[in-house]
């Protein structure tokens, strides 16, 4: 089909071998050819940055409200003339990915031909940090729509999923008796390492604790889509005696970072440069927190250039144990997420919640969202949408949203819907998009 992963894959496999020296000599040049490359082909960057040979600092901080207002304005030429013409001149090509919206807006942006193989070279690699290297059996706590539309996944995904040796199970859908039946086949398989968002790990683990039931041993978690505390590694390393390995990206920047059996947070240095600013925009030492700047050094089709991903972090000193060349991460602190209960007690993944409402019923129109459960059977929704579209358009799109959110929060449940001008962060400045007031209570 024209894919390069091949090729990909094999450099980050390389890296182990690589010396701190070669590696940055290696990150500042495709830094500085993604730079030049930008003022030159991009009109985003092209109108604000005047440098023939621009340094990182001339680019302003790249917001998600900027992004979306000038979408277009981040495509080559070539893309977007495509893109309006809504033809690919290759069958291996582009692709448009939208955010699941886990600030409560979703994003959308364009990952290029190059970019899909180096996101996919990079996910395979924080597999092999996790101890599953390609061609190793493993289960994958994951969501899928498909399941709960009562539809089946492609041939291809079927074959795809065999040769990968990936055993899915739903993070969707995490009522007893199927928490009950994926232990029973976490037993059966007796596979040693799981892939899964961390929220439906941790309430698999504990639903082990409530019913007291006999737990899968398991060598290794990839912990995913969300903020992994120390009470997940101490829950998850108790109930399944398994290391929890923190996995850090996005639906827009792919797999970014990993850990390492040694401990190390690596960031993929190759493929993606991360800085960490205080408020106003200046760096920070190491060790000391500050808002994570996300340059990708591989779409240049589409570039995201000094990208405000929305997560606070901080970069550790020193190299680790395992002798990669590659850079740390200390900590890292994502955006606040409170898992919902349905109607029938089963456990409702805010990723769920992220995925149906800002990504399958997005679009362009929805700016902010945030459901909030009241009671055990009353949930409200509060959206924040585009003020020109009138109250058909609005009316029009609860009617498509409600069926979805009632397959998971329970037929039963009393769902509201509102539109309001404005939905604020909470005191703290953190926005939660996913509220349980019932779990608080």
């Amino acid at each position: 089909m024209g894919s390069r992963l091949r090729a990909a894959h094999r450099e980050y496999c390389s890296l182990g071998k690589m010396s701190r020296a070669g590696l940055e000599t290696l990150r500042a040049q495709r830094l500085s050819d993604l730079l030049r490359h930008a003022v030159q082909n991009v009109p985003f960057y092209r109108e604000r940055v005047t440098e023939a040979a621009p340094t990182l600092a001339a680019f302003p901080i790249l917001k998600k409200d900027a992004l979306r207002t000038n979408y277009r304005d981040f495509m080559e030429p070539s893309l977007r003339e495509e893109h309006e013409g809504c033809k690919k001149r290759a069958r291996y090509s582009w692709v448009e990915v939208k955010t699941g919206g886990s600030t409560g807006t979703p994003t959308s942006v364009i990952h290029d031909a190059d970019f899909r193989d180096w996101g996919r070279a990079g996910r395979l690699y924080s597999q092999a940090m996790c101890g599953f290297p390609i061609g190793t059996p493993y289960f994958y706590l994951w969501g899928s729509m498909r399941d709960i539309n009562d539809s089946r996944d492609s041939l291809q995904k079927r074959v795809m999923n065999g040769l990968l040796r990936m055993h899915p199970m739903n993070a969707f859908l995490m009522d007893a008796a199927r928490m009950d039946e994926y232990l029973r086949q976490m037993h059966e398989t007796q596979l040693c390492h799981l892939m899964a968002y961390i929220d439906a790990a941790a309430e698999l683990a504990r639903h082990v604790e409530r019913t007291g039931q006999a737990a899968p041993k398991l060598q290794s978690v990839m912990a995913c889509a969300g903020t992994v505390l120390p009470s997940h590694r101490e829950l998850l390393g108790k109930v399944f005696g398994a290391r929890v390995h923190n996995k850090y990206g996005s639906r827009e920047c792919a797999d970014m970072a990993c850990e390492c059996a040694s401990g190390g947070f690596h960031i993929f240095e190759n493929a993606v440069h991360i800085e960490i600013v205080d408020k106003d925009g200046q760096p920070v030492p190491e060790g000391v927190t500050g808002r994570i700047l996300v340059t990708l050094l591989m779409n240049k089709r589409f570039p995201l250039i000094r990208y405000e991903i929305g997560d606070m972090g901080s970069r550790e000193s020193g190299s680790c144990g395992c002798g990669s060349p590659l850079g740390l991460l200390k900590e890292l602190e994502g955006r606040s997420v409170e898992f919902l209960i349905n109607t029938t007690g089963g456990y409702v993944s805010p990723v769920y919640i992220r995925h149906i409402i800002g990504v399958v019923h997005g679009g362009s129109a929805l700016q902010r969202f945030q459901l909030v459960q009241e009671e055990a059977e009353s949930f409200s929704l509060v959206v924040q949408m585009d003020a020109a579209l009138g109250e058909q358009f609005f009316g029009d799109w609860m009617g498509r949203l409600r069926p979805d959110l009632l397959k998971v929060l329970g037929e039963d449940a009393e769902i509201r819907i509102e539109r309001a001008d404005r939905i604020e962060a909470s005191e703290s400045g953190k926005f939660l998009y996913v509220k349980n007031l019932c779990s608080r209570r």
